[in-house]
This record gives structure tokens, C-alpha cells and sequence, in this order.
């Protein structure tokens, strides 16, 4: 016993100086990494500016020399590198001409300088990827390399960069772009176009699939009469400001199994990260044997292409098979964009599935969309989305004096269209507005799934599901549900349910395996109820019929009609 309290204690004094150790050990790091910072950080204060017409510190005050300075480096930069020279020499023609009328000079806020110089770009591009921000601290940092997406603008005023607006790197000159770290859609070299397939530029026809992909499936069919993505559409407004995305965690912040076995994913950003990937790749498993999907991309703004072309190969089958191509204003080699091979972890290319997008939905969620669209694997259900398919592939380019612009470098061409949805968004198949989109997306999914049902009892609760009211007030009153309510013929297996109203609030009664279920009926949006302290997987759906009222029962999966 003596001799065990003594190796206790001395694997105790062990641990605690492995831990002093470790301590002195990041101490004495962090000691040297503010000392090499406070280095750099002089040496960069001493270094010359460049090229560049202004020094890379914050402006200390808003004057018409940082306003000139400011003004020329942006006017250079979109006259070298946005994405069509012509209308980029337009907007630096249009700044230097404002500048010398004095449109600026009573504009003293560096906030209100940087939104003025992005209005007066939009109303000549109206391109939503454009962007100028005054960013003081922006500056002091290097970047982990440029993502397509949007310019993040928050309601209340400027946010921090989010792709591709990370900071720009200390050693960067005004006016000139960040080092380039070129957009792939996976490692390795990008994989040119042929050499006979000519210039691209939207309306021409896009090269086939990669060799590859002939043995791949045929894409889905779209719906008879379904609207597509061809064609001219009216032009959407330009995306309303984008939210800065979260933790890589908060990417899928709701996965689960909705009644009749319906997937649904709310896919909020699309950071490039491993952890992304592993998320993704965690929710196409637990969704993985359901029998039909919806992506939830309302609140998505933007991310990266490899999560898009991740999503994408988990909804199709075969090797990878070409979505777009990016063409480079300055890069003569086009990039491909492709879909990611995950062979049997595909959740398969025959499956029902849903996208849901608003007006807020832009950039990458945009292409994700219009490329399931374009291929025939997804109806988007919704609203037009923003409208902004540009890319960048030189990072953001500071301006001096803690302004930064995002400024747009290539454009995109879908290998079944030929063109994109810049200026017109992703056009939906069935337009709802945003808020109900999830509800019409829901009863799609049944009535498809109740077409095919091989189980008469599935298919009879799919059939009446699809015709409920799932969102918005009920419409059917309490008193009117109220009673004694049996199994149907051909509604599956049950037990009888009692509903009641007590205190004006619906209560279910119901034997419950070896018990009895008695729960208050919380209201989950139109004619749906759930059972007050239950989780997701329980619920109760009235529809009204002729002959009387169905109670439609989902407990974990086994789905029984009742009526009275």
C-alpha cells in the first residue's frame, strides 16, 4: 500500500512538472513571437512604401491627399485587374473624374469615403463582389489565400473581411495585389481547357465532361415545364449585405430527419476548411439513407468552390465530372471547377432533392445551386438569389491608408448552360417567398415520395402529408379537432388517440409501448403539432378530408393515419 501512495505521488509531481515545463515553454515562445512581431512591425515602418501612391498605415485624418492617394490606387487596380478591362478602365475613368470635380471633398468619415467609392463602382458594374472597405487593421496580418465569395457588409456598418476579403499581407504595395494564390477547385495543377476549344464567354457552348465521366449516370430529368436556368432573366437586385460566417462549426447548424424520412441540411457558410469537409461529410452520413433531401442555402452568402463541388459529388455518382470553368483576366489558362469523388459515401445521383435560397443567397451558394439546377438534380424552391457568380483570384488589394478593395478577376461559365447567373440570380423553379419556402420544399418531397411508394400505408400518409398545412397559422380550430380518433384502413398500424383542448391548448393521449403517452400539443407551424416534451421525430399533422378529419402520426420513424 506504501509503495502504491508513492507512485500515485510521484506520477502526481511528474504531471506537475511536465506542466511547468510546457508553461515556461509557451511563455518563452510567446515572448520571442512579440519580439519577432515588434521587429517586423519596425522593419515594415522603415521599409520604403513602392510603386504605390500611399503608405500602407491608416489614414490619421480624412484629407484630400489620403482622398487622391486612395482614389488613384483603386482607379490602377480596377484599370489592371477587374474582371472586363473595358468596364474596369469605365469605373477608373468614372473615380478619377469625380475625384477632380470634387465629389468627395466634404467627406471627412474614411467609412463614408470607402462606401461612397463602392456605390459610385456598383452603379456602374452593379457587381455585388465589388467592394471597397476601410479596413485600419487589415494590414497587419497575411492572408491564408483568397476563396470566392462576397463582400461582407454588415447592416450596421463595416465588418470584418471574410472571403475573399482577408487581410492583406503588410509588405503588399497600395494599389497592387496581394501575392496571388490562385482559386482551385482541388490541389494540384489546374487542368486547361483544350487546346481547340477556343475562347469562352457566356452563351457559348461549354466543353463536354471529362473523359472520365461518360460511364457516370445521366443526370436527373428535370420536371416537365420546370423553369430553367437558359435563357435571359429578368436582372435581381443586387445581394443585400452579407453576414460574416461563424465558427467552422456553425456551418451546419441544423441536420436532421424530418417526418415521411425527408432530409434537411441548412447549409449557413461554406468555409475552406478540413473541419468544413468533415462536417459535410458527418451529415451526408446521417442523412445518408433517407429518401429524399433539402439543402437549406437561405442564409448562405458565400464560401468556397471545393465545398460546392464536395456537396456535389455526394449527390452524384461516378468520377468527377466538370460544373464550370473560371476564366482569368489575367491567367490565359481557364481553371476547371469539378465535383469531388466520393464513391460509396454517395448519397446518390436518383434521389429527390430540394434547394431552398432567398435574396440573400450569393456567390457560392449561388453556384451550388445553379449547378444542381443545371444539371437536373435539385428543384430550388424560394426566392432569385443575389446574383453575383464573380471571382477573384489576387486576394484583396490595399489601398493605402487602411482602405482594401475586393476586386473581381474572373468570371464563370457552367459546362451545361454556357453562361452563369451574375446580374440574375438563380431563377426558382416554384418562387415562395423565403420564410416559406421550407414548408412548400417539405409537401414537394412527399408527393413525390408518395408516387412511389411501394408501402400502401407510406404512401397514404405521404398523400395526405403532401396536402397539410405545414407553415403559418392553423387553420383548422382546436374545438374542430377534439375527439375519439382510430386506425384507417390501409393507414398502418396504430393505437387509437385521444385529442382534447384544456386551458384553449391541444392535448394527445395515446398508449405509448408499455404506457401511455399524454403531452400537450406545441403548435410547429400550420396544421403541425409536436408533443411537449418530446424530441424531433414526433409529431402530429390534421388534414381535413370530406369524410372527416386524419390525424397523421409520426413516433421515430413509423408514420400511422388516424381519422374520426
Amino acid at each position: 500500500m506504501e509503495r502504491i501512495r508513492k507512485s500515485k505521488w510521484s506520477k502526481v509531481a511528474g504531471i506537475v512538472l511536465i506542466g511547468l515545463a510546457l508553461a515556461g515553454c509557451e511563455s518563452a515562445a510567446g515572448t520571442d513571437t512579440r519580439a519577432a512581431e515588434e521587429s517586423r512591425t519596425a522593419a515594415a515602418s522603415e521599409a520604403p512604401v513602392g510603386a504605390g501612391p500611399g503608405p500602407a498605415v491608416p489614414a490619421a485624418r480624412l484629407d484630400a491627399a489620403v482622398r487622391g492617394q486612395v482614389a488613384e490606387a483603386l482607379a490602377q487596380a480596377l484599370a489592371e485587374q477587374y474582371v472586363y478591362e473595358e468596364i474596369g478602365l469605365k469605373m477608373a475613368g468614372a473615380i478619377r473624374d469625380k475625384l477632380k470635380e470634387g465629389a468627395y471633398d466634404k467627406i471627412g468619415s474614411p467609412v463614408e469615403f470607402a462606401d461612397a467609392l463602392q456605390a459610385d463602382l456598383r452603379a456602374i458594374s452593379r457587381d455585388g463582389h465589388l467592394g471597397v472597405r476601410y479596413e485600419p487593421m487589415a494590414q497587419s496580418a497575411v492572408p491564408e489565400g483568397p476563396e470566392p465569395g462576397p463582400v461582407p457588409e454588415g447592416p450596421g456598418g463595416p465588418v470584418p473581411w471574410a472571403e475573399p476579403g482577408r487581410p492583406a499581407p503588410r509588405d503588399a504595395e497600395p494599389g497592387r495585389p496581394a501575392p496571388r494564390v490562385t482559386v482551385r477547385d482541388e490541389p494540384g495543377p489546374a487542368a486547361p481547357l483544350p487546346q481547340d476549344a477556343g475562347p469562352m464567354a457566356p452563351g457559348l457552348i461549354a466543353p463536354a465532361p471529362d473523359a472520365a465521366a461518360p460511364n457516370a449516370p445521366e443526370p436527373i430529368t428535370p420536371a416537365p415545364n420546370a423553369p430553367g436556368p437558359n435563357g435571359p432573366a429578368p436582372r435581381a437586385p443586387l445581394a443585400p449585405a452579407p453576414r460574416v460566417a461563424g465558427p467552422d462549426a456553425a456551418m451546419l447548424p441544423d441536420v436532421r430527419i424530418l417526418d415521411g424520412n425527408i432530409g434537411y441540411m441548412a447549409v449557413n457558410a461554406m468555409p475552406p476548411s478540413e473541419s468544413a469537409q468533415q462536417a459535410i461529410a458527418a451529415a451526408f452520413a446521417l442523412l445518408g439513407r433517407t429518401d429524399a433531401l433539402i439543402l437549406d442555402l437561405r442564409g448562405n452568402t458565400g464560401g468556397s468552390p471545393a465545398i460546392v463541388g464536395l456537396i456535389e459529388g455526394y449527390l452524384s455518382e461516378g468520377p468527377p465530372r466538370t460544373t464550370n470553368t473560371v476564366h482569368w483576366r489575367n491567367d490565359d489558362r481557364p481553371e476547371r471547377l469539378r465535383t469531388a469523388y466520393v464513391g460509396e459515401l454517395s448519397y446518390g445521383s436518383q434521389k429527390p432533392v430540394y434547394v431552398l435560397t432567398s435574396q440573400a443567397t450569393f456567390s457560392a451558394a449561388e453556384q451550388l445551386s445553379y449547378d444542381l439546377q443545371a444539371f437536373g438534380r435539385a428543384a430550388i424552391v424560394g426566392e432569385t438569389t443575389g446574383g453575383g457568380s464573380h471571382t477573384s483570384n489576387i486576394g484583396p488589394v490595399p489601398l493605402g491608408h487602411g482602405f482594401v478593395a475586393n476586386i473581381p478577376t474572373g468570371y464563370l461559365v457552367n459546362a451545361v448552360t454556357g453562361t452563369n447567373w451574375e446580374g440574375t440570380g438563380v431563377q426558382p423553379d416554384v418562387a415562395v417567398p423565403a420564410e416559406e419556402a421550407l414548408a412548400a420544399a417539405w409537401s414537394l418531397a412527399a408527393r413525390t415520395l408518395a408516387e412511389s411508394a411501394a408501402d400502401p400505408a407510406a404512401r397514404a400518409w405521404l398523400d395526405l402529408f403532401a396536402g397539410a398545412k405545414l407553415s403559418g397559422d392553423p387553420d383548422l380550430e382546436a374545438a374542430a379537432l377534439a375527439g375519439e380518433y382510430a386506425p384507417v384502413p390501409g393507414g398502418g398500424p396504430g393505437m387509437p388517440a385521444t385529442i382534447r383542448v384544456e386551458d384553449g391548448a391541444l392535448r394527445i393521449r395515446m398508449r405509448a409501448g408499455s404506457g401511455v403517452r399524454d403531452a400537450a400539443l406545441a403548435h410547429a407551424g400550420g396544421n403541425r403539432y409536436a408533443p411537449e416534451g418530446y424530441p424531433s421525430g414526433f409529431s402530429c399533422v390534421f388534414v381535413r378530408q370530406q369524410d372527416g378529419i386524419r390525424l397523421l402520426v409520426s413516433e421515430a420513424g413509423r408514420l400511422t393515419v388516424l381519422g374520426k
